[in-house]
């Protein structure tokens, strides 16, 4: 085989619970489908994919902790996305906690409110308040509105747009970050 050029990834950790399934195909999909078009398109320059990482997708193993394994990937990530609904479950908040403690990877967390049954979500909205200087979310329509979606393509241009930066790629893939 010939040497290719050097592709950097740029990685997506989706984390949720299993009640937005369809929104992490969806923004499984919108990653892939920007990456497709940029790809084609890019500046040879600056090459590098975009990667979503999705747990549900491993294949299953005899472990102690599971979530240890997403724990390590988070910390690995560029971005993670934490699509949010009706709750946040153990795994997912020990994502966010795990996140909040490394200072080169972005947190994006999309709380897809049902307004008819905000009541019920005391718990994820005191989750998010108490760590309001730590955390920045944006609180959209219900799962599948057009507000949620357009939430998820601002992380993915938002990631982008770092990207083409040229002083910023560089940083995003610099030696000190993958040397971890």
């Amino acid at each position: 085989m010939k040497d290719g050029n050097l592709v950097r990834e740029f990685v997506f950790f989706i984390s949720s619970a299993s009640d937005v399934t369809d929104q992490r195909d969806l923004f499984e999909a919108l990653v892939r489908t920007v990456d497709n078009q940029f790809r084609s398109r890019r500046d040879e320059t600056r090459p590098f994919t975009l990667v979503p990482d999705r747990w549900e997708f491993d294949a299953g193993r005899r472990t102690t902790d599971m979530n240890e394994e997403f724990v390590r990937r988070v910390r690995k990530a560029h971005a993670v996305v934490v699509l949010l609904a009706n709750q946040l479950r153990p795994g997912t908040e020990e994502e966010i906690e795990a996140v909040l403690h490394e200072s080169t990877v972005q947190v994006s967390v999309i709380w897809m409110d049902k307004p008819e049954d905000s009541r019920k979500y005391r718990k994820l909205r005191k989750y998010l308040n108490d760590r309001a200087n730590q955390l920045a979310y944006v609180k959209t329509g219900p799962p599948g509105s057009q507000e949620s979606i357009c939430a998820m393509v601002d992380v993915i241009t938002a990631a982008l747009a770092h990207l083409t930066r040229t002083e910023q790629g560089e940083a995003t893939f610099s030696e000190e970050r993958n040397g971890r």
